[in-house]
């Protein structure tokens, strides 16, 4: 059985996108797959109760992909200020027990942080802690925009004064027919400051069908198991 954390430079990365595509693709190759998302809030109401959202993502793309989350929370917060505000008091041993559950019979773990590296998870966690609470691989989404030079190697950073073992960076939303230098060049600089691998480079996605999103991240996810 194989996990890996997926992380993100900030929020609205695209973890959720980057989770669900691996997912499908782990799926397709006759892997048995699960994402689980210890911490969800920003849940969504609906008249069957709260729905995670970033689980319902993944859902949409697989019914044949399990999941599951420990805790469910309202509001576009950190999960931190979300259970503050529930009055809920967020168990990392439960979190830990519930992923020691969910992977049994299972070939391939994603587990989907919320928000950055630095964001709080609990009282006195950060999401970094909690990474480090599963010791497993971490994969790093980041952007192509300017300034993602500089929130990509700080994460690194920070990944690794922590000890947080890093598999690979993936670059997403990557606007290949820019004409902007310094975007063209992002890819590279990120090679030139950081021997952590470059597992994959996404260019902007609309309406991808299942089929391409799968031939999209077939290198990415043999690069992951290999």
């Amino acid at each position: 059985m194989t996990s890996f954390f997926i992380t993100g430079t900030d929020t609205d990365i695209g973890k959720t996108f980057i989770t669900g595509a691996l997912a499908l693709t782990f799926e397709a190759m006759g892997y048995k797959t699960g994402v689980y998302k210890p911490l969800q809030s920003g849940a969504i109401e609906s008249s069957t109760g709260l729905l995670a959202p970033d689980l319902e993502n993944v859902k949409k793309l697989s019914s044949n992909i399990q999941t599951k989350y420990s805790y469910l929370l309202k509001g576009e917060v950190s999960p931190a200020l979300a259970a503050k505000l529930a009055k809920i008091k967020i168990s990392i041993e439960k979190i830990k027990n519930d992923y020691t559950e969910f992977k049994k019979n299972l070939d391939i773990v994603l587990v989907e942080g919320a928000g950055g590296l630095c964001a709080p998870a609990a009282d006195n966690i950060l999401m970094g802690d909690l990474i480090k609470e599963f010791n497993i691989p971490a994969i790093l989404v980041t952007g192509a925009y300017l300034g993602s030079i500089n929130h990509t190697l700080l994460s690194l950073k920070y990944m690794e004064s922590e000890k947080i073992f890093t598999k690979g960076i993936i670059i997403n939303n990557y606007p290949s027919q820019s004409e902007d230098i310094a975007i063209q060049n992002i890819p590279n600089e990120l090679k030139e400051f950081t021997d952590t691998q470059i597992l994959a480079i996404i260019e902007k996605q609309t309406n991808i069908k299942k089929e391409n999103l799968i031939k999209l991240f077939k290198n990415c996810a043999n690069r992951l198991i290999r």
